[in-house]
């Protein structure tokens, strides 16, 4: 009696136990995650959910300045850009002065 009372009390600690350990998260994304110091692969939480820094947005390596082609290719799309509108202004002008006429 006293064997089946024993190993009623281990399971019963068992089981109480068990969950516990299994819903533990590590520390929010907000928290733990900055970009100076944190590896894109650190886990955090967000919410309930876990994910990692990286998943996040918020780590060492997030924040890379552009390199040279990127940069010279985006210069090159603002130019166009600015130059697309320039031209649309100027052709609106011209047709709203030969309909004036």
């Amino acid at each position: 009696m006293s064997k089946l009372l024993r190993s009623l009390l281990a399971a019963t600690a068992f089981l109480t136990l068990a969950p516990t350990a299994a819903s533990a998260l590590p520390p929010q994304c907000y928290e733990e995650c900055d970009f100076e110091y944190s590896e894109c692969t650190q886990p955090c939480a967000r919410g309930g959910t876990l994910t990692t820094c990286g998943a996040y947005g918020v780590c060492a390596g997030a924040r890379e300045e552009p390199s040279d082609a990127s940069a010279s290719v985006s210069q090159d799309e603002a130019r166009q850009s600015v130059a697309s509108q320039v031209c649309g202004e100027e052709q609106t002008a011209e047709v709203s002065s030969s309909a004036e006429s």
